[in-house]
């Protein structure tokens, strides 16, 4: 498992075992750092305990935020902000997935640019932001390598273009400790970011080549038993992953599943991909030739049609454990509300396809996911 580095955008990454030992080399000048975590995921990993065994050996002043759920929230990344700005932090070191990389960039910039993160949901620019390290924990987010973040004000979720972290570090060990079911979330949600950016209107062929790689590598890796080659491989596709969301932003599937975990903040996003999933993609198959050559690289079919393309796609999710329904978090009376936010803030996502996604289609796939 060979380790390597790379740039994209204005994020260098380090990729493999114990590359957060790099850290040490990019904290010059560092007097005091925040370190950014969830309550659990960052010590049960191992990844805490590196981090603060280099700042310690550094010398440098940290103070732990430890408060980001799933989710996270508009208030959460405010609170975050005024801890960051309290402690006189220079630096912060998010440690964990999507939703406190998320909730750390948004926080960066309310600390050095004022506001607040609602301010920021509704179009407010950073002119200035602090130094952001991002410790990845999960193989889903791709946040540790593209500049957007989604915060949830209300029963709104919505994803902002805000930054992307200096640096990042994927090592394959710390996502060991994630929870079989964790592990079949967030490897959904990097197969959702590879699937959507190429049947999105801004696909192109660099965002193909990596969006077929990433679904090969899902489809060979999840249903086996997890051990670190497995993990380094799905981390491996969900990072690639990221740089393709980042260049063809996400759609149909996302403005769906934002609404869902919206309106019950207990749903996993990658759980929430997974239960509409089969039904969103007979949708997208019918008008993207795309989503026949992606599906043929997760699942090695040739599927024509639309019915055959949903199935195969539930098929897989039974094959690595996945039987969950939509009706275990929401029901037909949550339908109105969805139609709201897909048809309201979200409306924006469901322009890149190059198709009409209608409100027919929307009722299909929730009534076929309970």
């Amino acid at each position: 498992m060979k380790s390597f580095e790379l740039r994209y955008g204005d994020t260098k990454l380090y990729f493999g075992l114990n590359v957060v030992e790099k850290m040490r080399n990019n904290l010059n000048g560092v007097e005091v750092v925040t370190v950014a975590t969830g309550k659990n995921s960052a010590r049960l990993s191992g990844a805490l305990k590196d981090v603060e065994k280099i700042l310690k050996d550094l010398d440098i002043e940290y103070k732990i935020f430890d408060k980001i759920k799933a989710n996270p929230t508009v208030e959460i990344a405010d609170e975050l902000a005024e801890f960051i700005w309290k402690n006189g932090s220079d630096c912060i070191i998010a440690i964990g997935g999507g939703s406190v990389i998320d909730t750390a960039k948004v926080s960066s910039c309310i600390a050095l640019s004022g506001g607040s993160a609602r301010d920021y949901l509704k179009g407010k620019r950073a002119k200035r932001f602090l130094q952001l390290f991002a410790v990845n924990l999960t193989h889903g987010t791709g946040s540790e390598i593209d500049r957007f973040a989604v915060l949830t004000d209300d029963k709104e979720k919505i994803g902002i273009s805000i930054r992307y972290p200096n640096l990042s570090f994927d090592d394959p060990k710390y996502t060991l400790t994630l929870p079989n079911e964790q592990s079949i979330y967030t490897t959904v949600d990097a197969f959702f970011h590879a699937y959507e950016a190429v049947t999105a209107k801004t696909t192109n062929p660099f965002v193909e080549t990596l969006s077929f790689e990433c679904a090969r590598i899902i489809g060979e890796n999840l249903p086996k038993e997890q051990k670190l080659e497995e993990k380094y491989k799905l981390l491996y596709a969900s990072m690639i992953a990221g740089i393709v969301l980042d260049m063809s932003p996400a759609h149909v599937v996302h403005a769906i599943e934002h609404a869902l975990s919206g309106i019950n903040p207990k749903l996993a996003h990658g759980c929430g991909l997974a239960l509409i999933g089969g039904r969103a993609i007979y949708w997208i198959h019918k008008h993207c030739e795309n989503s026949e050559k992606i599906l043929k690289s997760l699942t090695g079919k040739d599927l024509k049609s639309a019915d055959e393309a949903e199935k195969a796609f539930r098929d897989f999710l039974k094959s690595v454990g996945f039987e969950e329904r939509l009706s275990d978090y929401l029901g037909r009376d949550d339908f109105r509300d969805i139609e709201g936010i897909v048809f309201g803030p979200l409306k924006y996502l469901l322009n890149r396809v190059k198709f009409e996604f209608t409100r027919e289609m929307l009722y299909d796939i929730l009534e076929k996911s309970l």
